[in-house]
């Protein structure tokens, strides 16, 4: 009795110690959690996170254009992430996932003993990052990396929210989402594409474990930063799925015995447009906040043929023009340590290069089978293996540009050389494919003819190569000599009925250059301007029947030391000429005449309302010819064809048609000012549209209906409003119909029509003649070459699609004596348009009323009765058209005309 009453204290102590312990742990809780439940988010903001993606830019069919942004991030649902990843997390991170509520108390507890551990000065690596999937999606989103206390009950409390929020499958879908993988990648689909190049259901199963390892240290354990480590991490991943049953002992086995293969692969673009997806980009800045992390889609209205076939077209005709001037040299030569090297392996001449190739080939699998382990000190003995990796670092420091690949010259032979090429290894470069590359002397020079290949190369020269030319399996593969071209060039192409641009290509590459010549560039555009110098000699009574005397004009100026003598290009003169072969083929002297009889101030007056731009306009001759002091640029061409192409009204070129957000939802969207010429008019429509500025043809339209800016007031009020639904990708949002914006009419449909039919001989009969290879009756343009051929053009059209082509220097350098308008730009513009234009039926040229036609005398001018070989068919506006009365005067002018000689 007495040793039971001695124990009963003891017991009593232990029990109000217990109690005591459990009130102070609860109070304890609850104090931590009334201080930390303020400090954390709210569980349900998970169900809406908003992944950090990058800006995404699309032409209209969905093809992706360009990406802006740090995070690579590409959603995936959980539906369609492999079983084998998925297990691969699970049995790494939280084999008990589906049966904790957020926090793992064993793996708490070993929280606890690796703290324990820390505290008697036990470091491993090993130790921490026992969270749960769960705790690690709550840091990932709300919470630093830091390690604390703090952050670590932080996570714990909101897990448990998480859990009582979200299913499991859809936190294991965000954790799949929104992980890191190092290189700039989130989530698994962004690493698979990035390490791998292609989708998580494509990897094999060793690449699976490989990427399930990474998020434990994402940035120095990845297997390019730390191949070492991320190999034991992706076989330690195998081995727990094998403990777990997730995979067969012959899957591990097969799995465990595959070397690395990762390496970093840029996002593959469907159609990489660098200069359209930069001017998109510029043209929605300011729309949102965080413009290059809110995963936004800017929806463009480029079509993805024609871009595509615009960027081909444009750099084919840019290299051709710099093969047919020569060859510069190589870009540089090699140390001579390394020349040394190759000259003692490969002086040797063998039967076939092939040899070559294949003891390549296998001297770049075992250097990188060597290069798998970082932390290996042994090096291959292949001394070509040692020279193939020296070499490759020293290309590295180049860039590869439009598949023109820099390379070192191993061996020059008679009739072929050996080269080793960036990531490609050796191959042959052959002489049939490389006379065109005879020295360089100017851009009228060349030097002689190519005989043999060290006419060309010598050992160790840094050249190009196009990998293109490609021998068949177990061949050595021959490449293309190349350059990089030092001419530069734009297209833009635009739809004339509202202004959407279809393709645009602003130089010959991106990455080299990022001047955008289609929207920056001022040139001369030369004779191209002679159209609108025309149309405004239209307006005001001339007609393509006049005739206007073709011969040397000369005038005084005080201020000149000397006369000024324009001349012709190829200083013939024709005598009289009608209006219509002046234009055709391209006369000075004539286009001069014209502007002489207008008056320039008129014509600047008639040309402004094209839309172009008149701070840099002469008010003299040079006004004719599209030079002096005036420049514009490839859009400003466009636009102002545009309107000729589309019977006379002005629409603004614009290229963003949508900006979504990650929902889908329409955030902004364009509406065009868009041709409509059978509307109904509030008011009669005058015969004669007068001059002035074009209200703006653009506005925006948020969501909402609202207008973000405003519109000019149009002197034009007979347009009338009507409502239209925006037209929309049927898979977004769709948002208020807006009212639809009429665009301006600024030239008279009749003035248009005769320019129409005029520019249409410019390529039945004159300098645009190359492009009756189209098999095409509806295409119409102008070439344009300014002195010295410093730029060339060609601007044309139909009724679907207007395209400028732009080529020249960008220091304003000749392109040569033989260059033109018409073989430079214009080969550039038939590419692109035979494809453009392959599926666009031809729509005939309908003469409006208040034109008439006559048959004229084609020496004369004057209409006649006589249908023969001596007569053509003309078109004048009905107000100006010549009659029986007409024949006097228009002797008077020929006779006026051709005394003009003796009065400058």
């Amino acid at each position: 009795m007495q040793r039971a009453s001695r124990k009963h204290p003891v017991l009593r102590f232990f029990a109000v110690f217990g109690v005591a312990t459990l009130c102070t742990m609860v109070i304890g809780l609850a104090g931590a959690y009334i201080y930390l439940d303020p400090q954390i988010p709210e569980a349900s903001t998970f169900r809406n996170v908003k992944l950090e993606a990058p800006l995404r830019i699309y032409a209209s069919d969905g093809e992706l254009l360009g990406e802006f942004g740090e995070r690579r991030l590409i959603p995936v649902a959980i539906e369609d992430v492999p079983e084998a990843f998925i297990s691969a997390v699970l049995d790494t991170e939280d084999k008990r996932f589906y049966q904790h509520s957020g926090i793992d108390y064993i793996s708490l507890a070993n929280d606890l003993i690796q703290l324990g551990a820390r505290l008697v000065g036990i470091n491993d690596d090993r130790l921490g990052g026992a969270s749960t999937i769960t705790m690690q999606l709550a840091r990932n989103v709300s919470f630093t990396l830091e390690r604390s206390f703090l952050r670590k009950f932080k996570e714990m409390l909101l897990s448990l929210k998480i859990e009582q929020e979200l299913t499991k499958q859809e936190i294991l879908e965000l954790y799949i989402n929104l992980v890191p993988f190092g290189k700039r990648a989130y989530g698994a689909q962004a690493a698979a594409v990035t390490y791998y190049g292609k989708p998580l259901e494509e990897l094999s199963l060793a690449q699976l474990a490989m990427l399930a390892g990474i998020p434990q240290r994402p940035e120095a354990g990845n297997p390019i930063n730390g191949p070492s480590w991320a190999l034991r991490r992706r076989n330690q991943v195998l081995s727990r799925m094998l403990d777990q049953e997730s995979i067969t002992r012959s899957a591990y086995d097969e799995a465990v015995a595959s070397p690395i293969t990762a390496k970093v692969y840029a996002r593959e673009l469907d159609l990489p447009s660098p200069y359209a997806a930069e001017w998109a980009r510029q043209e929605v800045m300011g729309k949102v906040s965080d413009l290059y992390t809110g995963g936004y889609e800017i929806y463009t209205t480029l079509d993805a043929k024609q871009q595509r076939e615009a960027t081909q077209a444009l750099r084919l005709g840019l290299m051709k023009y710099d093969r047919d001037h020569g060859y510069r040299g190589p870009e540089g030569q090699v140390p001579d340590a390394l020349l040394a090297q190759i000259e003692q392996l490969y002086s040797m001449p063998t039967p076939s290069i092939a040899a070559e190739f294949a003891d390549d080939t296998a001297t770049r699998a075992a250097s990188a089978a060597v290069e798998v382990d970082a932390e290996s000190t042994e090096r291959d003995a292949d001394p070509r293996a040692a020279l193939a990796q020296a070499l490759q670092q020293r290309l590295d420091e180049r860039d590869t540009y439009a598949e023109q690949i820099p390379a070192v010259v191993l061996r020059v032979e008679d009739e072929r050389a050996l080269v080793f090429a960036s990531d490609l290894g050796i191959g042959e470069v052959q002489l049939t494919d490389s006379r065109w590359a005879r020295l360089y002397v100017s851009v009228d020079e060349r030097g002689p003819r190519i005989r043999q290949m060290s006419d060309i190369l010598q050992v160790g020269d840094i050249v190009r190569v196009n990998p293109r030319q490609v021998a068949g399996a177990g061949a050595a593969p021959t490449w293309l000599l190349t350059q990089l071209p030092d001419i530069q060039g734009a297209l833009i192409a635009m739809d004339p009925q509202n202004g959407a641009v279809r393709a645009l290509v602003g130089g010959y590459d991106f990455y080299r250059n990022q001047y955008n010549y289609a929207l920056q560039a001022q040139r001369q555009p030369g004779s191209g301007f002679k159209p609108f110098v025309y149309s405004s000699a239209l307006s005001r009574g001339i007609t393509p029947a006049d005739i206007f005397l073709d011969a040397p004009l000369v005038f005084e100026d005080a201020n000149l030391e000397s006369q000024y003598r324009p001349e012709n290009d190829n200083n013939r003169y024709n005598g009289p000429t009608r209006l219509r072969q002046a234009l055709y083929r391209s006369i000075n002297l004539v286009s001069m005449r014209v502007l002489l009889e207008v008056g320039a101030g008129r014509v600047l007056e008639d040309v402004k309302k094209f839309g172009f731009d008149m701070t840099s306009f002469p008010r003299n001759t040079q006004l004719a010819l599209g030079g002096g002091t005036m420049t514009v640029a490839p859009i400003d061409m466009v636009r102002a064809y545009g309107v000729l192409a589309n019977g006379g009204y002005l629409v603004e070129p614009y290229i963003v048609d949508r900006l979504l957000d990650q929902s889908g939802n329409v955030l902004y969207a364009t509406n065009p000012a868009t041709v409509c010429k059978d509307c109904e008019t509030a008011e009669e429509k005058p015969d004669t549209v007068a001059g002035g500025d074009a209200g703006s043809t653009r506005q925006e339209i948020a969501a909402d209906g609202s207008v973000d800016g405003s519109t000019d007031p149009s002197p034009s009020t007979w347009l009338r409003t009507t409502v239209l639904e925006s037209m929309l990708n049927a898979q977004t949002a769709t948002p208020t119909q807006q009212a639809e914006v009429l665009a301006e009419q600024v030239l008279d449909e009749r003035n248009a029509y005769v320019m129409q039919s005029m520019l249409r001989d410019v390529i039945k009969l004159g300098t645009g003649r190359r492009a009756r290879t189209l098999n095409r009756n509806d295409l119409a343009g102008k070439t344009g070459t300014t002195n010295d051929a410093s730029d060339t053009w060609f601007n044309g059209f139909n009724h679907a699609l207007v395209a400028s082509v732009w080529v020249g220097f960008k220091d304003q350098q000749p392109l040569g004596r033989n260059a033109y308008g018409s073989n430079v730009p214009l080969p550039i513009w038939i590419d692109f348009m035979e494809e453009a234009l392959a599926d666009v039926p031809e729509m005939p040229l309908l003469q409006p009323p208040g034109v008439v036609t006559l048959r004229v005398d084609k020496a004369t001018g004057l209409p006649t009765s006589v249908a023969d070989s001596t007569t053509v068919s003309e078109v004048f506006l009905a107000e100006f058209a010549p009659d029986a009365s007409s024949l006097m005067s228009g002797e008077q002018r020929q006779t006026e005309d051709i005394r003009s000689v003796d009065l400058f």
